[in-house]
């Protein structure tokens, strides 16, 4: 670590950084904090094999890292992982979203046991190649990072429905399309495509610094988004319904106690 990085040449520097490292605590005694329970493991703490892992160090340039947020094993938002403006991205926004999507298709979709997490990756030279390297994979949580989106549009994001016959909707019936379907069935198919967004920092632009999170701020979640990100998608699904309804102010926002309230506006007139 002579170089100011974290790479190392012996294991005196492995333990240096480990000793230094904030997280380290946290993945030692608080690894599953927010997990589901499984009834059919009841994993204890001293069932736990730790193991050491030790990446072949690599120089990356920070503006070629990013930040990819799945959800029902669709990839739905990408963003920079460095908070800085760099100008050359925005021309290859396109491209970039295109190797990553690629990437997330042949190697996560069907070999991530989870269909909600997020994942980093590296593009070498967005410009000329095609190579991604997968740099770490991070729970769908709020302890992780959002970057320049926010755990509330991530978790309430609308996404389109698969469409019925494709083999990536396994669940559903294939759709038997009639004569007049059959001539516009290609021509619905294009209508139909969707995107994940991809967000990158623009230069001087106040909007685009109010995206950036504070760090850590993951952790200021709101305890109702935690609690409907955890019901399911019904329960999402009536958590978005009642969002919107407050935002267009057809209902009234939910606040504290009345009578605490009430309590701090008498407290507010005797003073």
């Amino acid at each position: 670590m002579t170089k100011n990085s974290m790479e190392c040449y012996s294991s005196n520097d492995i333990y240096l950084l480990l000793k230094s490292s904030d997280f380290i605590t946290h993945d030692l005694e608080h690894a599953f904090d927010d997990c589901a329970e499984d009834s059919d493991h009841d994993l204890k703490k001293e069932d736990i094999n730790y193991v050491l892992v030790l990446r072949k160090w690599f120089k990356i340039q920070p503006s070629c890292e990013f930040r990819c947020f799945v959800r029902e094993k669709r990839v739905i938002g990408i963003c920079q992982r460095d908070l800085n403006h760099f100008a050359f991205l925005f021309p290859l926004k396109e491209r970039i979203r295109d190797l990553i999507i690629g990437y997330f298709e042949r190697t996560l979709k069907g070999t991530f046991p989870d269909g909600a997490f997020t994942f980093d990756v590296y593009l070498h030279d967005p410009e000329e190649s095609d190579t991604v390297r997968l740099v770490d994979v991070n729970p769908w949580a709020p302890r992780t990072d959002p970057l320049l989106f926010s755990w509330l549009e991530l978790l309430t994001m609308p996404l389109p429905k698969p469409l019925l016959g494709v083999p990536d909707s396994e669940n559903n019936p294939e759709l038997q399309p009639t004569s007049s379907d059959e001539d516009t069935q290609d021509e619905e198919i294009e209508e139909v495509q969707w995107q994940p967004e991809i967000r990158l920092v623009r230069k001087d632009d106040p909007e685009a610094r109010n995206f950036a999170s504070p760090q850590y701020s993951a952790h200021k979640l709101p305890r109702e988004v935690v609690d409907a990100s955890l019901g399911g998608e019904s329960t999402m699904r009536e958590f978005a319904e009642q969002w919107k309804l407050m935002m267009e102010g057809k209902i009234e926002m939910q606040t504290g106690d009345e009578s605490s309230s009430d309590d701090e506006e008498e407290d507010m007139i005797v003073s």
